[in-house]
């Protein structure tokens, strides 16, 4: 099952002290690359320039274990993250043309 996560830092996340804020992103960034060594191409991370807001596309065997890795992050566990998640399926030439032939015949 593949993910696309839109993770978004929650205002009152500014509101503490720099030095608080810099450990937690640190804690942070240091989980992120330790998941992703373990998951390798399973889990890819990107940040939308300018929006503040980390984005993953990620496979997992399980909405259980998907939901455990969202609250894995140290950010997380402090309660200052807000996610958006969106199921994903692949879309392959067969998977796309019955997809628009389905559309076709709904008309």
């Amino acid at each position: 099952m593949k993910f696309l996560t839109i993770g978004t830092v929650k205002d009152v996340f500014r509101t503490l002290p720099q030095a608080e804020q810099k450990r937690l992103w640190k804690e942070n960034a240091q989980w992120a690359l330790d998941f992703k060594k373990k998951m390798g191409d399973k889990f890819n991370l990107y940040a939308e320039v300018g929006w503040g807001r980390l984005v993953s596309i990620s496979e997992y065997n399980s909405v259980e274990e998907y939901s455990q890795s969202l609250e894995s992050p140290p950010m997380a566990q402090a309660g200052f993250v807000n996610y958006e998640s969106y199921p994903l399926i692949e879309m392959d030439e067969e998977t796309l043309v019955a997809w628009m032939e389905s559309l076709r015949a709904a008309k």
